[in-house]
């Protein structure tokens, strides 16, 4: 069988090349700690569907208000800028990412809960390394980590072939390597690019799998492959054999099993609530 070329699959994805504006401007705010609270404002407000979850995120019991947060403005003050864009972008990506993947053998909502759920982590591992302030990134490359599968799936259900992300002793990268030449990591990185994300978004799609980083500036890289793994973890039984190695990939990555527990007991909560606070940098109480 011959092996598709990386380039031709990322350039066949058709409207998964390109993605809405407004998602495109609220990366480049994400990416801009100059950003005003305005600028958020009029990208939310052209999206029907963004306006509609930052109101409705901003009444969440979360915050305990006691007037109805009415509009995006008063949403901003309440939520901080980063926050808001950030959420704001999950739901512009919700229509990408919730996608069945037969080839993965993977239903629509398990790819969105995982995508969820690894933001979620890696924006508390994120925490634990020491770059709280970088939560929202952590938060941005969590949720798009596994996007290179979007662009192998099409190629996978046209040949047949159905890759199990577990149940096989070779891991999942190790599998497409022998099926493609090139894993999910490397097609996620590339159709990235494509999208015009900012480098240090890149590098965690391309690294999340990744256990060893050298050179500096690596927090953000380890705390997506934690969150990835934990996102993992949660559901599985950490006595078993896949349970113990994903404990062990977790402390070669420099984290206890603590931080399994405590996004365990995060998530224990309103998955709703649980985002708030995985891209809220001081969490409030609003009188």
């Amino acid at each position: 069988m011959d092996q598709p070329n990386i380039n031709e699959l990322v350039a066949s994805t058709g409207s998964l090349a390109t993605l809405p504006s407004t998602v495109i401007e609220l990366l480049a705010l994400l990416g801009d700690d100059t950003t005003c609270a305005e600028e958020v404002k009029k990208t939310i407000e052209r999206d029907p569907a963004m306006t509609a979850n930052v109101l409705k995120l901003g009444n969440s019991a979360y915050y305990g208000v006691r007037r109805e947060i009415s509009n995006v403005r008063d949403a901003l003050v309440l939520m901080g800028n980063r926050s808001v864009a950030a959420l704001s972008f999950a739901t512009g990506m919700a229509p990408v990412l919730r996608k069945g993947l037969d080839g993965y053998g993977v239903s629509r909502e398990e790819f969105w809960n995982h995508s969820l759920v690894s933001a979620a982590a890696s924006s508390e591992a994120a925490r634990c390394v020491g770059i709280p302030q970088l939560c929202c990134e952590a938060f941005t490359a969590g949720l798009v980590h596994d996007v290179g599968m979007l662009v192998i799936d099409p190629w996978l259900k046209q040949q047949g072939i159905i890759l199990e992300t577990s149940g096989s002793e070779l891991t999942l990268c190790e599998r497409e390597y022998d099926r493609l030449g090139f894993d999910h990591c490397e097609a996620g990185a590339l159709l990235a690019h494509e999208w015009g994300f900012p480098e240090n978004l890149i590098g965690p799609i391309a690294g999340h799998h990744e256990r060893h980083f050298d050179g500096k500036d690596t927090e953000l890289l380890r705390a997506v492959a934690a969150g990835n793994i934990l996102a993992e973890a949660l559901d599985s039984d950490m006595e078993s054999e896949s349970g113990m190695k994903m404990a062990e990939s977790l402390t070669e990555l420099g984290f206890s099993n603590d931080l399994l527990e405590k996004v365990r007991l995060d998530l224990d909560s309103n998955l709703e609530q649980t985002l708030i606070r995985a891209t809220s940098s001081s969490p409030q109480t609003v009188a």
